[in-house]
């Protein structure tokens, strides 16, 4: 998480270093060209290093993927497995990566090691309720595109403004 951080800080420093030196230039397009793939790549590293995660609910466990999230009831998780990084088995639905716990050395496997013991215990105290069933749904939604295209859409509002000023 920290270098997806570091990331994220060198790549905003990179874009206003590129976009102060082409409103010196006055060009539309040397302001526009670099920052495409540079929010892109933004976006890219906050869905793969900053958005994976696991919350524990009172019946589901909820883990956020990269692109999928699921909403797991404690009873139906019928395993654990993986050394480095974890894997539910989940009673009718098979095997399911948890993204958020992987064998990065920064997540660490006290940390995979501490969640597992906690979805065990929770497991074990589990009763199954109606309506609270297994979910999967996409998180390619609203809330994760309207960022990046809310930005281009003000950067380009920005250019068009210097090119008619």
């Amino acid at each position: 998480m920290v270098l997806a951080v570091a990331g994220q800080a060198a790549m905003v420093t990179l874009q206003v270093v590129v976009q102060e030196n082409a409103a010196v230039t006055g060009s539309w397009l040397t302001r526009l060209i670099p920052l495409a793939p540079m929010l892109i790549g933004m976006y890219m590293v906050w869905r793969l290093f900053l958005s994976p995660y696991v919350s524990f609910g009172q019946d589901r466990l909820r883990v956020n993927n990269i692109f999928t999230y699921y909403l797991v009831p404690y009873h139906l998780i019928t395993a654990l497995e993986g050394r480095t990084a974890l894997t539910l088995v989940v009673s009718g639905y098979g095997r399911l990566p948890v993204v958020a716990l992987d064998a990065a050395p920064l997540t660490g496997k006290a940390k995979r090691d501490t969640v597992a013991q906690e979805l065990l215990r929770r497991r074990d105290a589990a009763v199954p309720r109606a309506g609270h069933g297994f979910e999967r749904r996409s998180t390619l939604g609203l809330p994760e595109w309207l960022g990046p295209v809310t930005s281009l859409a003000c950067f380009l509002v920005g250019g068009l403004a210097s090119v008619r000023g």
